[in-house]
């Protein structure tokens, strides 16, 4: 392989990766927020209620 490839591969890969990082902490800070704001994300069933918990 020439000289040239083997230095763009070893500059795009870690930088790929560090993009993929950082879209991927992103959409957890924001599924974070929605659930602090108290809206469940779709795909979870909604909680039932513990024996406790008074009518």
């Amino acid at each position: 392989m020439d000289r040239g490839w083997i230095q763009f591969l070893l500059v795009v890969v870690p930088v790929l990766s560090l993009i993929g990082s950082w879209l991927a902490l992103r959409t957890i800070a924001e599924r974070h927020q929605r659930r602090s704001k108290g809206q469940a994300d779709d795909f979870r069933a909604p909680k039932a209620r513990s024996r406790t918990e008074k009518e």
